[in-house]
């Protein structure tokens, strides 16, 4: 049991332990394999391709979409960034020269007015102020904003996926920058200003907020026409992804804080790999991958490098990297590569190589995009750092995995397998039915810090715990080793005595509650034993009488006074008397047999004298005379406090002085009482008439102990 502070510390290590077994996590480390047949939970959904290879700009693998109700079929390109689904009006093929096909061509239109379901929302553009869904590119695009029913896949074949409500639908009529539809990945919500700035969720984070997803993560690839027999298609996952379409590595990528821009990687290298070998990137940089645009935009150094391996030229009239026949074939038949390794970081740490053949890079472009059919390399000079992009065409080749849920994202070299069966594996959330996230791969340096910091909380913890439970295991061996101590001991008994409280320190309760205990229980005192040497003991016994004053009861009366008196706050004395106030008629006389008959109630010569040197040398003291426990038993009713119950004993100190007040007034006999006046009162009033004492005769004053009568009482205590 004494170890049971020590297993929090001891899990604590373990976890350290097993956590610094390796560097980093992947994102595929949290996932679990789920055939398409699997019952139990959320799986993948997969959103079918439209089996169409669409574009001006390029053959793209297409989506398909249901738009409205009832249903309008569209086919649009994933934008892997934008927040909203765009889809092109029938105003949109009004345009002059008109596109052969155009309805077509531009994979199907919306006409809201058909749709009993659209909310408009009004005009608005899709980015502002240069900030937005691809601002930094410098795209403009004026859309016709409104909330509508929206499903993948299309209805009418039975390949359909989910259909929600109220989501985010923009329509245009213009082909440039976008003459095919989107369809948009962005977990960012579109807010709507002039309604009170509402804001309607994005469809990948509404199929997350609905539990139609296992967890907020996709992935996908772009497909490349030039690939097998007739082209690999497109692939969209929500939720997981299939591990038969790209080769896994340990390389693993962290999300950006821009939402923008988040799906960010560092360069470290661009290698041209064909008749000779050059690298085509001066130094590394940081790109941004996304599928809305299909161009590579590179630093200018590096675009020359391109422009001197593979001969391009660029055209002014369409700022493109136009191919005539004759350099398509001649490059097509060389078939160069261009390798780009990709990091988290600009130097070190795991990086992957994704390889590009030249058909990547040949793109087919057709009006209205281009003047005529033609191939163009899709290669851009970006003018600073916000634009560095690889796009769409890259995508061709990649497979792009990305769990927003936990921050990362993979970037893969994909497979070209033809026939090769799926094979779906689920991303599950944070707080999915897995439990823990493995660790297979390890966890970041991050991670580990938070980790050691818990340790060292846990230690501190412990060592606490610890320190607290010893502590109290002591305390209780003592207080065991107390009381079964044998009886014998000569000091102690076995029930430990409670020490003595003083009467201040006892309360009432103390006081007065009764005792449970029996007399047997009472502790009892064990006389010690006496020893050889010390012989017989020797009895002391009080004698009856002291050489003091009085018997020992009336001293230890004295005593206990004194006692009481001691806690009392006494008021500083002065040097001279007052009188005090009378409000009463006449005070009687003091019946004495040795008062003089001339003698007038006011304080002796002598004891004047005295007060008065006492003040002169050492300032204002308190006077002798007027001590509340030696004042004579005036019968006064203004000073009750004053009257005499009773005989009371005298310290021999106090006797001595009263004899010696009584010898001086007695060697001053012949000192009249009319040559001293009687010290004025500190609040006399000053018109006599206006006195009320002025008709009640003579103030009543304290007078010395030593001529009053009763003082031999007080010395001849009865």
């Amino acid at each position: 049991m004494r170890f049971l502070p020590f297993c929090p510390l001891l899990f604590a290590v373990d976890i350290l332990s097993r956590a610094s077994a390796s560097p980093s996590v992947n994102v595929f480390s949290d996932v679990k394999e789920k055939r398409s047949g699997s019952t139990t939970g959320l799986v993948p959904l997969v959103v079918p391709p439209s089996q169409s290879w669409d574009g001006v700009d390029g053959k793209w693998s297409s989506l398909a979409l249901s738009v409205g109700t009832p249903p309008q079929n569209v086919r649009v390109i994933v934008s892997t960034n934008s927040p909203q689904t765009i889809v092109p009006l029938p105003l949109g093929c009004t345009i002059d020269p008109v596109p052969v096909g155009c309805a077509y061509g531009r994979g199907g239109l919306f006409n809201p007015n058909l749709s009993s379901t659209w909310k408009d929302q009004g005009l608005f553009g899709i980015n502002g102020n240069n900030v937005g869904f691809e601002a930094n590119l410098g795209y403009t695009q004026n859309a016709d904003y409104g909330l509508e029913t929206l499903g993948v896949g299309y209805v009418a074949s039975g390949a359909s996926g989910p259909i929600l409500v109220n989501q985010t639908v923009s329509a245009i009529a213009t082909y440039s920058p976008f003459y095919l539809g989107i369809f948009g990945l962005g977990t960012q919500p579109v807010n709507y200003t002039n309604i009170g700035n509402f804001s309607a969720p994005s469809f990948f984070t509404s199929l997350r907020s609905q539990n139609l997803i296992p967890s907020l993560s996709w992935s996908y690839t772009a497909g490349a026409k030039y690939q097998l027999k007739s082209g690999q298609l497109a692939q969209l996952i929500f939720g997981g992804y299939d591990a038969s379409r790209f080769v896994r590595n340990s390389a693993n990528f962290t999300l950006a804080s821009d939402i923008n821009r988040d799906i960010v990687v560092a360069i470290q290298a661009i290698t041209y790999s064909g008749t000779t070998q050059a690298s085509l990137l001066t130094k590394p940089v940081f790109a941004f991958i996304e599928s809305t645009d299909p161009n590579f935009w590179l630093p200018e150094a590096a675009c020359q490098e391109f422009e001197k391996v593979f001969g391009l030229t660029l055209d002014a009239n369409t700022g493109l990297y136009l191919m005539n026949a004759s350099q398509y074939s001649d490059l097509h038949a060389k078939n160069p590569k261009v390798r780009f390794t990709l990091a988290n970081s600009l130097s070190g740490g795991q990086s992957v190589d994704i390889a590009l053949p030249f058909d990547a890079f040949a793109l087919a472009a057709s009006p209205p995009f281009t003047p005529n059919d033609t191939f163009y390399f899709p290669l851009r000079k970006a003018a600073n750092d916000t634009q560095y992009t690889l796009g769409r065409a890259f995508l061709q080749e990649a497979y792009l995995t990305v769990n927003y849920e936990r921050g990362n994202f993979s970037v893969s070299q994909c497979v070209w397998d033809d026939g090769a069966a799926a094979q779906l594996t689920t991303i599950h959330p944070l707080s999915g039915s897995s439990g823990a996230t493995k660790m297979s791969n390890g966890i970041g340096a991050g991670a580990i810090a938070g980790i050691i910091i818990a340790v060292l909380v846990i230690l501190a913890t412990a060592l606490g715990l610890a320190f607290f439970y010893l502590r109290r295991q002591r305390t209780r061996n003592a207080v065991i080793e107390l009381i079964d101590r044998d009886d014998t001991s000569p000091t102690v008994s076995s029930t430990p005595i409670a020490p003595v409280k003083r009467d201040e320190e006892v309360g009432a309760n103390e006081y007065y509650a009764p005792d449970s205990k029996e007399e047997s229980e009472l502790p009892v005192y064990i006389a010690p034993e006496l020893s050889e040497l010390s012989g017989a003991p020797e009895i002391h016994q009080l004698p009856e009488h002291d050489n003091r004053e009085g018997d020992y009861a009336t001293e230890a009366r004295r005593m206990m006074s004194v006692r009481k008196a001691s806690n009392t706050a006494e008021l500083p004395g002065s040097g001279f008397l007052h009188e005090l106030e009378a409000s009463y008629p006449e005070t009687p006389e003091l019946e004495s047999p040795n008062r003089s008959a001339n003698v007038s109630p006011v304080i002796q010569p002598a004891t004047v004298a005295r007060s008065e040197s006492s003040t002169s040398r050492r300032g204002p003291q308190r006077s002798e005379t007027l001590r509340s426990d030696i004042v004579s038993p005036i019968d006064s009713p203004i000073l009750p406090h004053l009257q005499a119950h009773g005989t009371r004993e005298m310290s021999p100190l106090r006797s001595w002085l009263n004899g010696a007040l009584t010898r001086e007034r007695s060697g001053s006999q012949s000192t009249t009482v009319s040559s001293f006046s009687t010290p004025q009162r500190s609040r006399r009033p000053s018109s006599p008439s206006a006195s009320p004492f002025t008709s009640r005769g003579p103030p009543t004053v304290a007078i010395p102990l030593s001529t009053h009568p009763s003082f031999q009482d007080l010395q001849n205590p009865r």
